[in-house]
């Protein structure tokens, strides 16, 4: 593999490869029987978490009850449905995601503009989440298809390599009112995080799971679900909830840890990661919020002049394939507007005759804009776009170099 060259990103390869891999997802998350038992243990692990973190608040009949509303309802599930067992429960999770999955319009994103995502996402508070509403969504029901794996350490330790986001609303999320004593019902958006099958995390678990797959007859698709959730509009973080919150951030991390040396010890290999890979590299998505954040910035982004969206070309094939699969060809591709003449994108900064050994976010900070016809505050963002040659690595989003070509720009109304 030395000798191989990077695939080079363009958007009609790339909205190609998502059509593709919403179609084969879709089917598979549908009609797969190792999706459901997949899907009906990752429900089991959240449920006990769910339960230990309870458990010391109240006894475990209420616990069990509890942990099933919060488990069921955060998903955007009636507070009514008590399902008999947890096949039952994954079968409907999947059959909605599958329909869901094959409704929403879809989007993606460059590797330059996949880059200001993620170092805006990283700036962005629970704070700045409770801002969050129905507007801000560019379609109600969305898959967000990314140019490469994103490495995020999930709150429980676990490596995953990010592929796709999907949303989907309304929705209503169950939310805990102690002023009454049980919950309040929230217009709210649902969310779920894909895994890249081909990535680059291959744990031996999931190893097995693919070869399980194989010897059904229904091979792993394109991209992995891996988790579910629902995120309120206008939800705000109470100092109740965000202590509930790091009780259950200090569980998943000693659940998670203490599962990664049982399965250690049986001689499975969990933390392998393929290709060039640098432990402590990756996104630390600490309080569980990342793919949040990533989607509210890019909804956010999206809405600013910085950014242009644009249909992909759809040739005959792709219609073909498309109605087969009774989804939609069309795919909408997210640039970054183009700033800077050909002259300063052949220097990489602007300044002829420099050298530069890196790309970096020019002077991003985002703003709590007070817009007087909504009566509402929203984050938007200035300066948030790379320079540098493209062939370079990318420093943080706080990092930007310091030029008279930078103060130039960062003073440029967004």
């Amino acid at each position: 593999m030395g000798g191989r060259k990077a695939k080079v990103w363009t958007a009609a390869g790339g909205a190609r490869a998502a059509r593709e891999a919403r179609i084969g997802t879709a089917r598979f998350l549908g009609e797969a029987p190792i999706a459901r038992a997949w899907q009906a243990s990752r429900l089991m692990s959240d449920f006990e978490v769910k339960m230990e973190t309870l458990s010391a608040q109240t006894d475990a009949g209420t616990a069990r009850s509890v942990a099933m509303s919060l488990l069921l309802g955060g998903l955007g599930y009636p507070m009514s449905w008590r399902p008999g067992h947890w096949m039952e429960v994954a079968e409907r999770v999947l059959a909605d995601e599958s329909r869901w999955l094959g409704e929403a319009d879809l989007y993606i994103v460059s590797p330059e503009m996949c880059d200001v995502v993620v170092a805006a996402a990283q700036t962005l508070t629970l704070e700045d989440l409770s801002l969050l509403s129905a507007d801000d969504l560019p379609s109600p029901s969305g898959v967000l298809v990314l140019p490469h794996p994103l490495l995020v350490r999930a709150i429980n330790g676990n490596l995953g390599d990010d592929r796709a986001y999907h949303w989907h609303s309304p929705v209503e999320l169950a939310v805990p009112d102690p002023a009454v004593g049980g919950f309040e019902r929230k217009p709210a958006v649902r969310f779920s995080v894909y895994h890249d099958t081909h990535g680059p995390v291959r744990p031996d678990s999931f190893l097995d799971v693919a070869a399980m797959a194989r010897a059904q007859g229904t091979p792993l698709p394109p991209f992995m679900l891996d988790a579910m959730r629902c995120w309120a509009f206008g939800q705000t973080t109470t100092e109740e909830q965000r202590r509930a919150l790091a009780d259950f951030g200090e569980i998943a991390r000693r659940t998670g840890r203490q599962a990664r040396e049982e399965v250690q010890e049986l001689g499975f290999e969990e933390e392998r990661v393929i290709g060039e890979y640098t432990p402590g590299s990756e996104i630390d998505d600490h309080d569980d919020t990342f793919a949040m954040r990533f989607l509210y910035a890019f909804w956010r982004l999206c809405e600013q002049r910085i950014v242009v969206t644009d249909p992909a070309e759809v040739r005959h094939s792709a219609r073909v394939a498309a109605a087969k699969a009774g989804v939609s060809p069309e795919v909408r591709v997210a640039r970054l507007r183009t700033t800077a003449s050909p002259g300063e994108a052949d220097s990489g900064a602007g300044e002829p005759g420099r050298q530069w050994r890196h790309r970096w976010v020019v002077r991003m900070h985002k703003v709590r804009q007070w817009y007087p016809s909504e009566q509402r505050h929203k984050v938007i963002y200035r300066g948030p776009y790379p320079k540098g040659p493209a062939d370079k690595p990318l420093l943080g989003g706080e990092e930007a170099m310091t030029s008279r070509w930078d103060r130039r720009v960062c003073s440029s109304p967004p």
